[in-house]
Order: structure tokens, then C-alpha cells, then sequence
């Protein structure tokens, strides 16, 4: 999957497939966030983002080489291709957010370190993706429904929930803390999918980004509760069999393609947009 273009993987979601209904309650509960709408082609979602938009322009856009690379890092942030972890996911953040400190505990480095690495990942997709000066691709980020869900995606799982004692805790913007203690090697594993240079392209977004990811965490705190209860209430009881995170890893139940179908997405909006009027 490494080299499929968003068309390719949107293609392989259905309605009912977990992932597309954890993101339909998720983004139903996270304030401020445009609602999850599924969609598997491009001219399903040309309505919705851009109804006037050429499709066939917009076809061309989402095989150019930085909307590829795009999705060549969003795939590996599920796959484990760049060396992050199973365990990192949407059920571990769950676990940590409803007290599991004892597995957590063990897992606090890995789990600050992978949030690192998905926010430079995330940057480097928005250098890959968008034209412009660094402020202009983070803007363009932020200026499609995609971009949001993306940003508060990463916002609530990466970290409002997993590090909520800190978050409340802590003083300062949670994310540059995180990427102050974690950034430095663990964002040089970006390299592993995304090519030499990944890493140095990636930190110039970052420091765009930054204020706008440290933002929506402190946004989104105080919700957490409902967040986490309403995405614990869709999950499948698979996922709550196994008692520590450890565990969770062995049985492969965090693997969900969340940043897949997210980066799918923000590429076909992007694409879109472009090709508009």
C-alpha cells in the first residue's frame, strides 16, 4: 500500500467497518470539529467540499508526487512502518485516560515519543500536500474539513487523552512539551518511510502547527470525559479482552487505520479545493 493514491485506500473502507464508525462518533463529540462524513470516491466527495470543482483536474492532483507521499506517511503511521508502536493507538489512549497507570506507566516514553513522531509525520504530510510558504500549507491544512479532523484527531488521542494528568497538570502548550522532550531522534524515524530530508522538511510545518495543536488539546481537555465514553461505547468488546497494553499489542487490537482514512481524506479534499471554478 506504500505507493496507492487516496482513491486506492478510501476504496477499501465500508460504511460499517469499525474505523469509519469510531470517526463518525468521535467527531460527533469533539467540539469545534467539522462532523466525520464517509466517502470512497472522488466524485462522492466533490458535493460535499467542492461541488464545482473539475474532477478531472482534481484526479490529477491526487496522483502528483506530494499528494503520494502524503499518503505514503499516513499508511506507515498505521502500519508500524517508521517503527511506531501498536500499542500507541486509540485503545491505549482510552486506557490510559480511564486510569490503567500500571500498564501505563511503562509505556509513558513510547507513547510520548510516537505523539512526537505522528506530529512531525503530520507536518511533513501538510509540506508534502499543500503549495506555498510554510504558512500558506498550514492554513490550506486548516482550511479544509479534513485538515481539522485531522489535527483534532491527533490533538485528542496522541495526547489530550493519554496525557490528561500532565495536560491539567503541566504548564505550557502540551504538544511543544511533548515535542521538546520526545522531538529530536524520534522524529528522525520519520526518515525510515518518508525518505532522507523527511525529518528537516517536516520542521518548519511543525513550528507553524504548533500553536494551533497546542490550542485544540487545551480546547478539547476539558471534554475528555465524553470523548472517551462515547468512543468506549462503539468499540467492539475485542478490544477491552485484554488487561494491560502489553497485552493489547500482542493481540494486535489497536490497529485501526484511523490516520489511513484521514489522510485519504485530507488528499481528496486538498485535490478538490485546488480544482475548483
Amino acid at each position: 500500500m506504500a505507493d496507492s493514491t487516496a482513491h486506492d485506500l478510501l476504496a477499501t473502507f465500508e460504511p460499517k467497518d469499525m474505523t469509519v464508525r469510531v470517526l463518525e462518533t468521535l467527531f460527533k463529540v469533539i467540539p469545534g470539529t467539522p462532523a466525520f462524513t464517509f466517502y470512497r470516491t472522488m466524485e462522492e466527495a466533490a458535493p460535499l467540499v467542492a461541488p464545482t470543482a473539475n474532477l478531472e483536474r482534481a484526479r490529477a492532483y491526487a496522483t502528483e508526487a506530494g499528494a503520494l507521499r502524503t499518503m505514503k506517511v499516513a499508511n506507515a503511521i498505521d502500519t508500524g512502518d517508521v517503527g511506531i508502536s501498536v500499542y500507541t493507538g486509540l485503545r491505549s489512549a482510552l486506557k490510559f485516560f480511564q486510569g490503567d497507570r500500571t500498564a501505563a506507566a511503562e509505556t509513558d516514553p513510547q507513547q510520548g515519543a510516537d505523539a512526537a513522531l505522528k506530529a512531525a509525520a503530520i507536518a511533513y504530510m501538510t509540506h508534502s500536500l499543500f503549495p506555498g510558504s510554510l504558512t500558506e500549507k498550514v492554513n490550506a491544512l486548516r482550511a479544509t474539513d479534513a485538515g481539522q479532523r485531522l489535527l483534532a484527531y491527533y490533538a485528542v488521542v496522541e495526547v489530550a487523552m493519554p496525557f490528561a494528568d500532565d495536560i491539567v497538570n503541566g504548564t505550557g502548550g502540551a504538544v511543544s512539551s511533548l515535542m521538546a522532550k520526545y522531538g529530536g531522534k524520534n522524529i528522525s524515524r520519520l526518515e525510515s518511510a518518508a525518505g532522507l530530508g523527511a525529518s528537516r522538511e517536516s520542521e518548519g510545518v511543525m513550528k507553524e502547527l504548533m500553536g494551533t495543536l497546542d490550542g485544540i488539546v487545551k480546547n478539547v481537555s476539558a471534554h475528555t470525559g465524553t470523548i472517551a465514553g462515547a468512543v468506549t461505547r462503539v468499540m467492539p468488546k475485542a478490544l477491552a479482552a485484554t488487561n494491560t497494553v502489553a497485552g493489547a499489542v500482542a493481540t494486535g487490537a489497536d490497529a485501526l487505520p484511523i490516520y489511513r482514512i484521514l489522510g485519504a481524506q485530507l488528499v481528496t479534499e486538498a485535490a478538490l479545493r485546488r480544482a475548483q471554478g
